[in-house]
């Protein structure tokens, strides 16, 4: 089974309930944006490494070849959105 990007953020929604979660994909290549007020006080790394450790089984059985990490608190995302 390959995994799109409708499915990345089915898997991790229940995992940050109240997050805005967006993925896009080129074959098994993922970008995904985590919005979610947990994230406040952590330090990116920190916020990558909570996001990797719910996929690790999804990387290992090789349906994630790489994906790009963003996770922001609802202030910074707001603060990205008025920048654009």
């Amino acid at each position: 089974m390959s995994m799109n990007a409708d499915d990345l953020i089915q898997f991790l929604q229940p995992h940050y309930p109240e997050a805005l979660i967006q993925a896009a994909n080129q074959g098994n290549k993922f970008d995904v944006r985590v919005v979610d007020a947990s994230f406040a006080g952590k330090r990116a790394v920190q916020r990558q490494q909570a996001i990797y450790g719910l996929v690790t089984d999804i990387i290992a059985r090789g349906d994630i070849h790489a994906l790009n990490i963003q996770a922001l608190t609802p202030d910074e995302w707001t603060a990205q959105q008025a920048q654009q």
